[in-house]
């Protein structure tokens, strides 16, 4: 069951990870205009990440602690590259929380100084989280009872694959234009 109530907050936060990307994206590029709804969105984003990854460490901690993943490594590489991909995932997640400014106490969103460096760590995050959900939503399918054939996995990576290049491209035209253009 916790397994089950994991997979529909990946799945959520995938959404909100589509919404968010595409949304944010275009804001920086200068196509939207800030809207307070936006914010919304990555806080409904952000209960959904957090409630992830301690749902995920549970399932790690609790249950997949008993079983000897070390006797089946390659068989395991996805599974072991997911979950540091998440952890990382977190971290980078923390650090873009305050990249590129805050809402003053009047509501008026004030934008950091663009620099390389957060750049980098944007592109970085980007990357990270894009792969993670490319590995974690086939699987999550899975889980959820969406996939119970062979030719449903492959849509469901295709599936995958979709959402990572269609927001990662927006994603990264919008840090271009606001770090370097």
């Amino acid at each position: 069951m916790i397994r089950y109530i994991n997979s529909l907050l990946g799945v959520a936060a995938v959404f909100f990870f589509t919404v968010h990307g595409i949304t944010m994206g275009l804001f920086l590029a200068g196509y939207l205009d800030y809207s307070p709804t936006r914010k919304y969105w990555g806080y409904a984003l952000l209960v959904c990440v957090i409630l992830h990854g301690i749902l995920s460490m549970m399932l790690v901690i609790f249950a997949d602690g008993k079983r000897k993943h070390t006797a089946y490594l390659k068989k395991n590489a996805g599974t072991h590259a997911q979950r540091i991909l998440g952890i990382i995932s977190a971290i980078l997640i923390y650090r873009h929380m305050a990249a590129y400014g805050y809402v003053n106490e009047v509501g008026i969103y004030i934008f950091r100084e663009p620099t390389f460096g957060r750049f980098i760590t944007e592109f970085t995050m980007a990357l990270v989280v894009g792969a993670h959900i490319v590995l974690s939503l086939p699987k999550a399918a899975i889980t959820l009872g969406v996939i119970t054939s062979q030719e449903e996995m492959k849509n469901q990576r295709n599936l995958a694959y979709m959402i990572f290049f269609i927001v990662e491209s927006v994603a990264f035209y919008g840090l271009y234009q606001y770090f370097l253009g």
